[in-house]
């Protein structure tokens, strides 16, 4: 289990909090929680399963929760998420419940953001193994 981040987020005179953890091996899931005032305003969960047995699995942990926990940064800074109260609190500016949990598939293409998502990430770096053990 990879030690988890937490990070203090001052947005349009509002102080968010940003905390990405790992669930271990046994559950292997990245956790990455957007909070206001103790409300929890949205929810990431990538599942690490298929390469819970890479060779180099902490330091490939350590990156993906480092990006993710920096994406849920930017989507707070691009204003994803609205900063108007309604009666059951601040809501994300695409709608859903404020805990709604992102399936892997609703997250955002390398080609919509040209950032690389998770699995793009995961993909990549089995592919350089690969590539890196041929003779």
């Amino acid at each position: 289990m990879i030690t988890g981040l937490n990070t203090d987020i001052e947005y349009h005179g509002k102080t968010y909090h940003v905390q990405t953890e790992d669930s271990g091996q046994k559950n292997p899931t990245i956790l990455t929680i957007l909070f206001q005032s103790g409300e929890i305003l949205s929810s990431r969960r990538t599942s690490y399963a298929d390469i819970v047995k890479a060779e180099n699995l902490p330091a490939i942990l350590k990156e993906l929760m480092n990006e993710q926990h920096k994406k849920m940064i930017e989507d707070l800074q691009a204003g994803r998420f609205s900063q108007e109260s309604g009666p059951s609190g601040p809501k994300p500016v695409a709608g859903g419940p404020p805990a709604a949990v992102r399936a892997p598939d609703d997250r955002p293409s390398s080609a919509s953001g040209g950032k690389k998502s998770l699995d793009d990430m995961i993909l990549d770096y089995l592919a350089a193994r690969e590539e890196h053990k041929k003779p």
